[in-house]
């Protein structure tokens, strides 16, 4: 392998990570994006669970905060 191919292929490999590392980086932010809004690509509806604040926590005896 002589200078100039090693020059092309180290040329190559640097336009490559240019372009490569901000489509990485993008779809990344989009991903996040898309996840916090809940439209990922394969979870099509976000899982709804009811939940009930406290509801299994035991009740020590007390029936409520006692007023001062």
């Amino acid at each position: 392998m002589d200078a100039e191919q090693r020059r092309r292929r180290n040329r190559n490999l640097i336009i490559a990570v240019v372009v490569l590392v901000p489509l990485l980086m993008l779809a990344v932010w989009g991903l996040s994006l898309a996840g916090s809004a809940g439209f990922l690509p394969w979870q099509p509806e976000p899982t709804r669970i009811p939940i009930t604040p406290f509801a299994d926590l035991q009740s020590g005896g007390a029936a409520g905060t006692p007023a001062p």
